[in-house]
């Protein structure tokens, strides 16, 4: 028995069946769910030869029923009897004299309830979306509602609040890819909670589209975490989308073709936070083309990126935050100095773009150094990416001086067929791939 208190629901068991209890009472009427309930305890988790778990399923079950208007005077009688009769409490005896006491002054409030004039019947309904939306390959039309919110998402793309309340009214296309059940009851296997999988499409329109062309789309991206995918995941709720005018325009499966939906990005509809909501995620997403090019950025942005780079995963527990920042504070320096030196002798600075500057890297008579990508843009590719174009850049004698430690930047340089030049020294610890 997991509790961490003596009051009624302070327990795993009955945590874990107040959902059961939602679905059955939701599904079926209160004596078909109770002998379902009773069904499904006696058979998959315990009986009375458990006073423990067993009180903690009864108490809670009428617990349940008071709260919600619909207790019957047997489970009422059940429970009062068992109260009255101590059973189960030994259980609680080997905790100490305190919690015993304490389980008693529980039970006799919990008795005292019981015996009082329950609350008028509620509408029982589990805290799960039971309904799955729309069907897989649809493409529907949703608005934006900016108007009055923040713009959340300036780490990855540049908006001013202007700009972003601009969009208010307009609409994003997306697609269902599919609905998935996170959750069925044990109880009740038809009730589910249902979680809808989207595809984001690369494009704001002024008012819903009258019909679209398959071959015009292409994908947004979101970005979360280490994941950059156009689909997300939300919540299963006609509802949210009813709020936002929403449009079905058609189905268009065989655009799911060779779709990986695998994804971790999660757009709540119901969360509008002064440091997140959804309008932002979706604006944030458009627009965002992989580009690279020569950097004429204020020195503040390529310091950021180099910051970020060299901070990522690196912290060393075995130092102090001071420590650790002194550390980083001399690469900083030394990094700005060798760029200004690039720059000073007639080198160019080139950048890579995904919505805003994420990366950078400095190209001098052939010379490649001083690539940089921001933490979480790592391992994505980025990093390949501007290598390749500095080597375009620098020409057929693209090369770049690796310390023998520099795996990452090793690969990168075969990946890419620049010349790599050995030297002696640490790996280049803020450039990535």
């Amino acid at each position: 028995m997991g509790a961490w208190s003596t009051g009624i629901t302070g327990n795993d068991t009955a945590k874990d069946l107040y959902t059961e209890y939602s679905a059955a009472f939701y599904k079926f009427d209160v004596q078909e769910a109770l002998e379902r309930i009773d069904r499904y305890v006696r058979a998959e988790l315990f009986d009375e030869s458990d006073p423990g778990e067993w009180c903690d399923y009864y108490y809670s079950l009428a617990d349940f029923m008071w709260k919600k208007g619909i207790l019957t005077e047997p489970v009422r009688e059940k429970a009062i009897e068992m109260i009255d009769s101590g059973f189960g409490l030994e259980v609680w005896a080997e905790a100490g004299q305190k919690t015993l006491d304490s389980r008693k002054r529980k039970l006799e409030e919990f008795k005292t309830k019981l015996l009082s004039p329950q609350p008028p019947k509620k509408k029982i309904k589990p805290n799960a979306f039971t309904e799955r939306i729309f069907e897989d390959g649809d493409v529907i039309a949703v608005q934006l509602q900016t108007a009055g919110k923040p713009y959340t998402e300036a780490e990855q793309r540049m908006l001013s609040e202007e700009e972003f309340h601009a969009f208010d009214g307009k609409y994003v296309l997306m697609q269902l890819v599919n609905c998935k059940a996170s959750w069925s009851s044990a109880v009740v296997p038809e009730v589910k909670d249902y979680w809808a999988c989207f595809r984001l499409f690369d494009s704001i329109y002024d008012t819903i589209p009258d019909g679209i062309d398959p071959s015009s789309l292409g994908d947004a991206f979101l970005h979360q975490g280490r994941e950059i995918s156009p689909c997300f995941i939300c919540e299963s709720n006609m509802f949210y989308f009813k709020r936002r005018k929403y449009r079905n325009l058609g189905n268009y499966k065989e655009l799911l073709a060779g779709l990986n939906c695998s994804t971790s990005n999660h757009v709540f509809w119901g969360i509008n936070r002064p440091w997140s909501n959804p309008d932002s995620q979706l604006v944030a997403a458009m627009g965002k083309k992989i580009v690279c090019g020569e950097c004429k950025g204020a020195d503040e942005r390529v310091s950021g990126i180099v910051r970020s780079a060299i901070r990522y995963g690196r912290f060393d527990t075995t130092l102090s935050k001071e420590e650790n920042e002194e550390i980083f504070a001399t690469e900083e320096k030394m990094i700005a100095e060798r760029i200004e030196s690039v720059l000073a002798n007639g080198g160019k600075l080139y950048g890579i773009s995904f919505g805003r500057e994420i990366g950078i890297v400095t190209v001098e008579n052939g010379r490649i150094a001083n690539l940089y990508i921001e933490g979480k843009y790592q391992a994505k590719g980025f990093g390949t990416r501007l290598l390749a174009y500095a080597a375009s850049c620098a020409g057929t004698d693209a090369c770049m001086e690796l310390p023998n430690q520099s795996a990452v930047l090793r690969h990168l340089c075969e990946k890419t067929g620049v010349k790599i030049l050995p030297v002696e020294g640490g790996a280049d610890r803020g450039a990535e791939g």
